[in-house]
Formats: C-alpha cells, sequence, structure tokens
C-alpha cells in the first residue's frame, strides 16, 4: 500500500460527506449513494420539466474496418471527461445542470432540469439549441487536445424528455434515468427496443391525428430591412419526446414514415399560411425521399387548390439531407417536373460537410442557404468569410439568391453587410414563432430600423 494511494483512498472517503449538488459531475462511484439520482428524484418530486442530453462518439470508419485501440479509445474518454465537466458548467448554471457522466464505453449523458422561474432559455426549441452548442464546443475541444485521436470519431447528440407519466414518490428515479439513457441510446444507435416500440406506437398515434404543429421564422432582407419571407419550422406534441424536429424526423425516417410526416406538415403549413393571408414566400423543408414521392406533387397542387390566395410561385422547396440524392441527374429532372407548375428551390446548408458547389451547380437553385457553420464567428475567423464570399460570388455568378443562416450576433449581421450578402435569418433578427398576420407584424419595425442603421455604418 503506497501513500499516493492512501491519499486518494482518503480524498474520496472525503467526498462521501459532500452535499450531492457537489458531486454531480462525473460523481465517484460510490455504493452507498449516487448524488446524480437524489439530484434528479428531488426535481422530478417538484415536477420540474427534465431533460437528458446523450453525447455519443461513433467511428468514422466503415463497420469492417473498425479496429480501434483500446488506449486510443481510453484516450478519447479522458479528453471528454476533462472538457465536458468544464463546458457543461460554463453553458448551464446550478439550477439547470443536474448533474454529467459517463453511461458507456463512449457514452455521455447531461441531464437538465427547469430552474424555478425558468426564463426563454429553457424553452425546448432554445434548449436543445443550447445544447448543439454544446455538442459543438466539446467536440472540437477534444479535436485540439487529441487532434489525432478525434480525427478519427465524430460525435452525435441525442435529446429526449424524462418522462414524468408515471413518476410517483415510490418510483426508483435510478430506472427512470436508465429508461431515459436506454430510449435515447435507441435512438442514437437505431436499435429495436421496448422502448422504441412504445415510440413507434405514439408516433403512429400522433401522424394518424395529426398533431403537428408550424411555427415561422422570418427571413429578412439585408438591404431594406423587411420581411423577404417565413421559413416553416414543424413541432411535434409539447412534452412528447418528438416535440423538437431532429427526434421527430430522425424517428420517422427510422420507422418508414418520413413521406407520411412531411405531407402532414405541407398540408398544416399551406392551410396557416392561408389563414393569415401570408404574401411573401414560404420556405418549405422537404426530404429527397419525399420530393421523390410520385404523389407528392399531387399533394402539393391539392394543398394548393384547397385556397386560391396562395401560388406555386409563393413556395420554395428547401432540399435538406442532400447525403440521400444518389442520382444528381435524376434529382434534376424531377426539380424540373415541379419548376414547370412554378416552383422554386433552395438549397440548404450550403458550406456544411454534405454540401459544396457540385450540388448547387449540378441542381441550380434559386436560392442557396449557408450553412450556420458558416456564419458562427465568420467576424473573427478569415477561413470563415474567405468561404461565405467565395459562395456569394458563385451564387451572383449563377443569379441565386442567397440567405445566410444560423445569424445570431450583431458582428456576423455587419459581415454580412459588408459582403451584400442579399438575406439573413437567425435569432438575431427573430426567433420562431407561431405565423402572425400582415397587423401583427409592428414587432418587426425596431429590428428593420436596425438593419438600415448597421447596413449604412458598415457602407460607410
Amino acid at each position: 500500500m503506497t501513500a499516493s494511494w492512501l491519499l486518494e483512498r482518503l480524498k474520496t472517503i472525503a467526498k462521501a460527506f459532500l452535499p450531492a449538488s457537489r458531486l454531480n459531475v462525473f460523481p465517484p462511484d460510490f455504493t452507498i449513494r449516487r448524488p446524480i439520482v437524489s439530484l434528479l428524484r428531488r426535481r422530478l418530486d417538484r415536477g420540474e420539466a427534465c431533460f437528458l442530453a446523450l453525447y455519443r462518439w461513433e467511428s468514422k470508419a466503415p463497420q469492417e474496418h473498425r479496429g480501434h485501440s483500446r488506449e486510443e479509445e481510453e484516450r478519447l474518454s479522458v479528453a471528454s471527461r476533462r472538457q465536458l465537466a468544464t463546458l457543461a458548467r460554463e453553458q448551464f448554471g446550478a439550477e439547470e445542470l443536474i448533474g454529467v457522466d459517463r453511461l458507456g464505453p463512449q457514452e455521455f449523458a447531461v441531464l437538465l432540469g427547469a430552474p424555478s422561474d425558468p426564463d426563454e432559455s429553457f424553452v425546448p426549441a432554445v434548449l436543445f439549441r443550447r445544447l448543439e452548442l454544446l455538442r459543438h464546443a466539446l467536440e472540437g475541444g477534444v479535436a485540439s487536445a487529441w487532434p489525432d485521436v478525434a480525427g478519427h470519431w465524430q460525435l452525435t447528440g441525442t435529446y429526449v424528455p424524462v418522462s414524468q407519466n408515471s413518476w410517483d414518490r415510490h418510483t426508483d428515479a435510478s430506472e427512470v434515468l436508465k429508461e431515459t439513457f436506454d430510449f435515447a441510446l435507441a435512438l442514437a444507435t437505431r436499435a429495436v427496443t421496448p422502448q422504441v416500440i412504445e415510440a413507434r406506437r405514439q408516433l403512429d398515434e400522433i401522424l394518424a391525428e395529426g398533431r403537428i404543429s408550424v411555427l415561422a421564422q422570418p427571413i429578412m432582407n439585408l438591404r431594406s430591412g423587411d420581411i423577404y419571407g417565413w421559413e416553416i419550422l414543424t413541432r411535434g406534441p409539447a412534452a412528447s419526446v418528438f416535440h423538437m424536429p431532429d427526434e421527430l424526423f430522425r424517428f420517422a425516417g427510422q420507422s418508414k414514415q418520413l413521406s407520411r410526416l412531411e405531407f402532414i406538415i405541407v398540408r398544416h403549413a399551406l392551410d396557416e399560411i392561408a389563414a393569415r393571408r401570408i404574401r411573401e414566400p414560404i420556405f418549405l423543408n422537404v426530404t429527397p425521399v419525399t420530393l421523390a414521392h410520385p404523389l407528392f406533387l399531387t399533394h402539393l397542387e391539392q394543398c394548393l387548390g384547397r385556397h386560391p390566395v396562395l401560388s406555386p410561385e409563393q413556395i420554395v422547396l428547401e432540399i435538406t439531407e442532400r447525403h440521400e440524392i444518389h442520382d444528381l441527374g435524376e434529382m434534376h429532372g424531377i426539380l424540373g417536373r415541379f419548376r414547370e407548375k412554378g416552383f422554386r428551390f433552395a438549397i440548404d446548408d450550403a458550406g456544411s460537410g454534405y454540401s459544396s458547389l457540385q450540388w448547387i451547380g449540378e441542381l441550380m437553385p434559386e436560392l442557396i442557404k449557408i450553412d450556420r457553420s458558416v456564419i458562427q464567428f465568420v467576424d473573427r475567423f478569415k477561413v470563415k468569410e474567405s468561404l461565405l464570399r467565395a459562395i456569394v460570388t458563385a451564387a451572383g455568378e449563377m443569379s441565386c439568391e442567397v440567405v445566410a443562416e444560423g445569424v445570431e450576433r450583431e458582428e456576423e449581421a455587419d459581415v454580412l453587410f459588408r459582403l451584400n450578402v442579399g438575406m439573413g435569418q437567425g435569432y438575431y433578427f427573430a426567433r420562431p414563432k407561431p405565423l402572425m398576420h400582415e397587423h401583427e407584424r409592428g414587432i418587426f419595425d425596431e429590428m428593420k430600423e436596425r438593419i438600415q442603421i448597421r447596413r449604412g455604418l458598415v457602407a460607410s
């Protein structure tokens, strides 16, 4: 027995007497108590909304070539623990952060609860955006610490609510935590478990009853400050695991119900748009699977036929998930049939991993939406500004309009003004909200004035 070993044992024993709130980030393995479980129980007893974020490292190598050494996996795990311990505390305050722990070989969980007086930052849509920012920061931090290791792996994020349905004071909080983690892991790995079977039943019920709602986020004209158009965003039922679009669309895709879901969204969206007599362009997200569906064009025309105030020229179909396109020639033909009817197209996420100038050159969209990964901190990184300038130049040569997505800071907007980017979208301008009538849009007057002022300052 060495002195250093004895010292570590004494430190561990001393921690046993600390309050649970001091041991909620990668707690030691006590046999007498589990700090995170105790903290979760308190939140559930108070009826608070709780969420679990699962961050999981996946190998980039093809399945048949995977064979990472135990040393490499351990280095990845150690680097993740160090980074996540700091980043989670920075991103979430003590009232939000229930705990952080490693729940599998390369699976890390962040458990969150609504503070006693939650603000807009804990609205699920905003919360999940914050969790995505945490994922990006963790992936970047590990890559900086161990670039030779992180280059072989990618970090995924899955975010699910902790179910309150069967909770009472006699329930074992550790079982609730395990069930939530198992479900998040099943979603991430596409495994078939009892929880996934139940989720499939819930999704069938949601789709059968049409319990899908739509929000809209304005796309701002950066030259005039007016609203150019609206992107339609989807939400599932509140307090459901399918409330946020990422999990809703991911699970619908795994369940072979993606087109069914998108058909419903189009119908709901056009009903809402017509009811509020919106005249600006409407951006509808559509995957290649649905775009190629033999009945989708007919469905669109039927939905528009119910609303004479709308026209195909008003609809911009925003193509997402372009890695699903296996034949660009065939897709070009499909787009041509829609264009003959008056519909226009936007290519989403230009500048991201699945996008390239080849896609844009082959499909010739009317609009190009630049991915938030290019826009975020574009004022600080010259390489991002150069990429943005290249996309804007290429778009101009092809007579495409450009929309910069994910604008969250004034400094980012100033770069867009300086490079003469035509349109912008993001939390800096407005958060997604229910669709509104024209007489309700006075809330955008201040933003219009700000755009005009900032554009004038940059131009001078």
